[in-house]
């Protein structure tokens, strides 16, 4: 038989070690696994593309070969890190392609809520980066999560969004690497001292 999913769960038969070979039908079996991983590949919401543990008091952290080909939209997050530097500075994000770090050309813009009811917005361009959330001393109480669009096609800029939190604050933003060119490669730093800690993940959306 052919495999219900995605529209329900599938199951299965399973047989036992005396069972017959059409009891129950082998080809059966075969033919609903077949079906039911092909239907996964086409309808699987996200695919964990890539994923990285930040060490010890680094600088920076770059993650290689982030995008590619097979999918056109990615999810990045990155948590459970924090700075040794104090409360109050800034998760900088630049994208890249094969070791080629792009430090100039974003365009967007945010805005923050600080625990106090402060609210920050800015609106910049030709950035050489992008600052996605604060950062803070405590382990574990900063992340940031984000989509990125189209990032491997080198015909389009490259519109990325997304959300952030640390030091008691909330963030939100949406920026663009306004040149065209084919990004693989994400890289994150400190605005002051160093990283210790976390882990990124990079999905990629399933195409169907």
């Amino acid at each position: 038989m052919a495999t219900n999913w995605p529209n329900s769960v599938q199951t299965f038969t399973n047989p036992t070690a005396g069972s017959a070979l059409n009891s129950p039908s082998h080809a059966d079996q075969h033919t609903t696994v077949n079906d039911t991983v092909e239907a996964l590949q086409n309808y699987a919401g996200m695919v964990l593309v890539k994923s990285q543990t930040v060490g010890s008091s680094v600088s920076s952290v770059t993650v290689t070969n982030a995008f590619s080909a097979t999918f056109s939209n990615y999810r990045v997050s990155f948590t459970g890190f924090n700075c040794s530097a104090s409360s109050g500075e800034t998760m900088q994000i630049r994208l890249g392609n094969g070791g080629t770090i792009y430090s100039d050309d974003y365009w967007g813009g945010g805005q923050s809520v600080l625990y106090t009811g402060t609210v920050n917005t800015w609106v910049a361009y030709d950035l050489a980066q992008v600052s996605c959330c604060y950062l803070t001393t405590t382990p574990g109480r900063t992340s940031t999560v984000f989509d990125v669009h189209e990032p491997y096609d080198n015909t389009l800029a490259t519109p990325f969004m997304g959300f952030g939190h640390g030091f008691l604050s909330g963030s939100w933003w949406s920026y663009e690497y306004a040149l065209t060119g084919r990004i693989t490669d994400i890289y994150f730093f400190p605005s002051s001292g160093t990283l210790s800690g976390g882990t990124i993940r990079v999905y990629g959306y399933n195409n169907g």
